[in-house]
C-alpha cells in the first residue's frame, strides 16, 4: 500500500534521470518496493544504484514541508555523496509544482523550513556527532557498510531518534561479512532485531535489462554460459534473456568477469550481499538460490520448501539450543535423508529450551517422524529431557525414543540411574567431537548436500578458525545454523537405520519411571521376534 509521502512526491517533485533529463518524479520499481513495505525501522541491503537514497531524500523533504518540528537527517559515506544528495534536495524544492516553499540555508549542510519549524541536515559519516542533546525524527543512513566505524557512529545517531515515533532507514550494498552492517542485517533476518529487513535483488529492478527481439532472446537462452552461472539463475529465479544479457554485459565489460564483485554489487539474494573474502572454514558450499525458499505463513520462525514433507521421503533434524533470552538462537535444520537437501529451517532467539523440545517434536511429526539429533551441551540437555519424557495425557512419549539420537553405551533407563540416562541423551560437542563434526559438514556441503537458506549460507561464510585454534563465528556473527547442520550429518547414519524401521505404535502404556529390559524390547519392537531386533538398538539396551 502506497504511503502519503509517495503521493506528494509524485504530485510535486521533479528529478534529473540517468539520461540527464528533467522529468516528473515517478517512483521506480525499487522505490515502490520500499514504499510498499515501509516501516519505522528498516534495514535495506540492496543492489547498487537503485535510487533508494533518492527516495528517502524526497520523503524527508516532504515531511519537512508538511509536518511541524520535523528533524530529518541523512548521513552518507563520503563528502562527494553528501554534496550530491544536498543538490538533489535543493532541486526538488526549486522545481516543485505550485508555490515555492519558504526555505533558509543556514549552512552548506542544512536547510530550514520556517513555516513548519523543520530542519533537514545532510552530512558525512563521522563529520558530526549526534547524541543525547539531539532529536532526530527521520534518520536515513546511506551505504553504512562503507562508513568508518559504523558501530560507534550509529550508537550516537540511534540514541537521538525517539523509540516510539522516530523513523530510521539504513541501506547499503554489502561490503563483506563479519562487520557491523552484516551483523545487523542477519539479526533482522533471524528475527532478533526491531528492524524490518527489506532486501532488494538486482533482478527485480526494472531498469536492469536490455531490449531484445523474440528471436534474439530465444538464441540467448539456447547459449547460456555455465561459467557465468546463468543456468543457475534461470533455475532459481526464472530470469529472462533481457535481464541475463544485461548482467553479462556488466559482468564482462565493467567487472572483468569477477563473479565475487558482481554478487557484492548486484546481489541476487541476501547471501550474496555478505560474501566472505577468504579465510573461512567453508570455502566450497553447494548453495542453490531458490525463490521457493520462503517463510511459512503459519510460523514466522520457519522457512521451508513448499513440496516438503513428501510422503515417500525421510528426514533428519539437527537441533542447536539457546537460553531463549534474545542472544543466540535455538535452531532446527531439516534435511531430506535421501537427497541430502535442506528443506526447512526454524530459528527463534526467544524460545525457552523446554518449549523448543515441543517445537522439535512438532517438526519431527510434520516431517514424517523425522530422526532428531540435538545438542546436549548446556541448555540442550533440558530440551532433550523434555523431548524424551512420558506424556501422561497422551499416554505415550513426547517423541518416539528410537527417533532421538542418544550416545551409545551409557543408556540405562532404570530409576536409580537417572543421571546416566540424562547424560546419554543427544550429541555432546567437545574439543574432540567439534572438529570432526565440522569436517563432516564441510565435506557434505562441498559434495552431495545442498542448502537453500541465505541465513545458513551467511553463517557458513563467517565461520572461521580463530588465532587460538578454536573454530566458531567471527566477532559479531552467529553460528547457530552451522552447528544445527553439523548435528544433521553427525547423526545421519544412525538416523538412516532408525528411519528404515517401523515407528513406535504407542499402543501399550509404559510407566515413565519403570523401565525394564523386557518392556523396552516390547515397546521398540512392537512384539517382533528378538532375533530380528535391529542391531543399532542393541547399543541402547
Amino acid at each position: 500500500m502506497a504511503t502519503p509521502e509517495r503521493f506528494v512526491i509524485e504530485s510535486l517533485f521533479h528529478v534529473i534521470n540517468k539520461d540527464q533529463q528533467d522529468v516528473e518524479f515517478k517512483l521506480n520499481s525499487a522505490q515502490i518496493a520500499v514504499d510498499n513495505i515501509w516501516s519505522r525501522r528498516m534495514l535495506i541491503p540492496k543492489a547498487r544504484q537503485e535510487g533508494v537514497s533518492t527516495y528517502f531524500l524526497a520523503r524527508s523533504a516532504v515531511r519537512c514541508l508538511g509536518i511541524k518540528n520535523t528533524r530529518a537527517v541523512v548521513i552518507s559515506h563520503d563528502a562527494e555523496s553528501t554534496e550530491r544528495m544536498l543538490g538533489k534536495v535543493k532541486y526538488f524544492l526549486e522545481t516543485m509544482k505550485g508555490p515555492k516553499p519558504l526555505i533558509r540555508n543556514n549552512s552548506k549542510n542544512e536547510i530550514t523550513f520556517p513555516k513548519t519549524n523543520s530542519m533537514f541536515y545532510i552530512g558525512t559519516a563521522g563529520s558530526r556527532s549526534f547524541g543525547r542533546g539531539d532529536t532526530i525524527t527521520d534518520l536515513h543512513c546511506s551505504e553504512v557498510a562503507y562508513w568508518p566505524d559504523p558501530k560507534k557512529i550509529m550508537s550516537g545517531l540511534l540514541q537521538a531518534v525517539p523509540k516510539r515515533t522516530g523513523n530510521i532507514s539504513i541501506e547499503s550494498t554489502g561490503n563483506g561479512a563479519g562487520n557491523w552492517y552484516h551483523a545487523q542485517c542477519m539479526r533482522a533476518a533471524t528475527g532478533q532485531s526491531s528492524f524490518k529487513l527489506a532486501f532488494l535483488p538486482w533482478w527485480d529492478f526494472g531498469e536492469y535489462q536490455i531490449d531484445m527481439q523474440p528471436s534474439e532472446a530465444a538464441d540467448f537462452m539456447r547459449s547460456l554460459r555455465v561459467d557465468l552461472k546463468e543456468p543457475e539463475l534461470v533455475s532459481a529465479y526464472n530470469l529472462s534473456a533481457q535481464r541475463l544479457a544485461w548482467r553479462r554485459i556488466v559482468l564482462e565489460d565493467d567487472l572483468d568477469g569477477d563473479i565475487y564483485e558482481w554478487n557484492k554489487e548486484y546481489p541476487s539474494c541476501l547471501a550474496d550481499c555478505f560474501q566472505s573474502s577468504g579465510g573461512g572454514i567453508f570455502q566450497s558450499v553447494n548453495y542453490i538460490e531458490s525463490s521457493q525458499w520462503a517463510l511459512s505463513p503459519e510460523d514466522s520462525h520457519l522457512w521451508k520448501l513448499p513440496d516438503h514433507p513428501h510422503p515417500n521421503l525421510h528426514y533428519i533434524i539437527g537441533g542447536d539450543v539457546s537460553a531463549g533470552v534474545g542472544r543466540d538462537s535455538s535452531v532446527a535444520e531439516v534435511f531430506c535423508l535421501e537427497t541430502e537437501e535442506q528443506v526447512a529451517e526454524y530459528i527463534n532467539n526467544r524460545i525457552e529450551p523446554d518449549i523448543f523440545a515441543h517445537k522439535l517434536a512438532d517438526l519431527g511429526r510434520l516431517f514424517n517422524e523425522a530422526y532428531i539429533g540435538c545438542e546436549s551441551n548446556n541448555h540442550g540437555i533440558l530440551t532433550l529431557k523434555t523431548l524424551t519424557e512420558w506424556d501422561y495425557v497422551a499416554s505415550k512419549f513426547m517423541y518416539p525414543l528410537n527417533k532421538v539420537y542418544r550416545t551409545a553405551g551409557n543408556n540405562s533407563r532404570t530409576p536409580k540411574d537417572d543421571v546416566r540416562k540424562v547424560a546419554s541423551l543427544g550429541v555432546r560437542t567437545t574439543k574432540i567431537s567439534k572438529p570432526f563434526m565440522l569436517g563432516l559438514l564441510r565435506k557434505k556441503l562441498g559434495s552431495t548436500a545442498i542448502i537453500h537458506s541465505p541465513i545458513l549460507k551467511n553463517e557458513l561464510s563467517t565461520f572461521v578458525e580463530h588465532e587460538d585454534g578454536s573454530m566458531g563465528a567471527s566477532t559479531g556473527c552467529f553460528d547457530d545454523t552451522v552447528m544445527a547442520s553439523c548435528m544433521v550429518f553427525f547423526v545421519q547414519s544412525r538416523g538412516a537405520i532408525s528411519l528404515a524401521d517401523s515407528p513406535l505404535t504407542g499402543e501399550e502404556k509404559v510407566e515413565a519411571q519403570n523401565f525394564s529390559f523386557e518392556s523396552i524390547i516390547k515397546e521398540l519392537t512392537d512384539g517382533r521376534n528378538h532375533n530380528t531386533f535391529p542391531k543399532y538398538l542393541t547399543e541402547y539396551l
